[in-house]
């Protein structure tokens, strides 16, 4: 009893560095740490993550929110003129594949140029977060380019040209639907019959049907039944 109590008052004294974490997220959102260079090209998931401490924190006041907005804005995957990139559109990562800074329109197109749901998931956050009111999303492209990354079993790829598809893109997509207020962007339907055959032996959930159930995924699930309003139906 004497040594929990004696490493309870450790504990106590343990002060919370707010300030050096504040500094840090402020410096993540100007330039990657060494060891996340690798992960440049989810810049924009980094910058969630950041923005999302830092509301935490109650010191958004450390940033230009304006500016932050407009480089969001400049990751939009916007309709080219003639449409043909309209399955594409989204928020793509970062501008790791020398697209121009624009936020007006698609400039030069770039053949492998995309949204990624996680991308468009995340952007769209941190928009809110920012307190920008979406206006400027063009939310019939986006959900174009979410519809066509659902495949027939209701899972979602992230990337048009394929990737991993399990029970995390469902929930990004949900999300998305649930932000912009429209599901038109994917096949209810389709994606909670997923959910269900993502049930495990434990009642938790996996990636997919068969697979080792996981607080995460199991999180992704229930999040999703709840913003579809599916919770409680069976």
């Amino acid at each position: 009893m004497a040594e929990e109590e004696s490493q309870c008052e450790e504990f106590e004294q343990i002060d919370f560095l707010r300030d050096r974490h504040v500094r840090f997220f402020q410096r993540t959102l100007q330039v990657l740490p060494e060891r996340y260079a690798s992960l440049e090209t989810t810049r924009l998931t980094i910058i969630f993550f950041a923005l999302s401490g830092l509301d935490v924190l109650d010191a958004l006041d450390v940033i230009d929110r304006k500016l932050m907005i407009e480089w969001i804005y400049s990751l939009q995957v916007v309709p080219a003129e003639d449409q043909s990139n309209l399955s594409r559109c989204g928020f793509r990562g970062s501008s790791h594949i020398g697209i121009p800074y624009s936020t007006k329109g698609p400039g030069v197109l770039h053949p492998y140029d995309s949204g990624h749901v996680a991308m468009t998931y995340t952007g769209l956050c941190s928009l809110l977060i920012l307190g920008d009111d979406l206006s400027r999303v063009n939310k019939q492209a986006c959900l174009a380019g979410l519809r066509a990354l659902q495949l027939e079993d209701g899972s979602f790829y992230a990337v048009p040209e394929g990737s991993e598809n399990d029970i995390r893109f469902i929930y990004c997509a949900a999300s998305i639907c649930y932000m912009l207020d429209d599901w038109s962007g994917m096949d209810i339907q389709k994606a909670i019959e997923y959910i269900r055959g993502s049930l495990s032996y434990d009642n938790g959930f996996g990636q997919g049907a068969g697979r080792e159930s996981h607080g995460g995924w199991t999180y992704c699930a229930i999040a999703t039944l709840c913003l579809m309003g599916r919770l409680e139906r069976r």
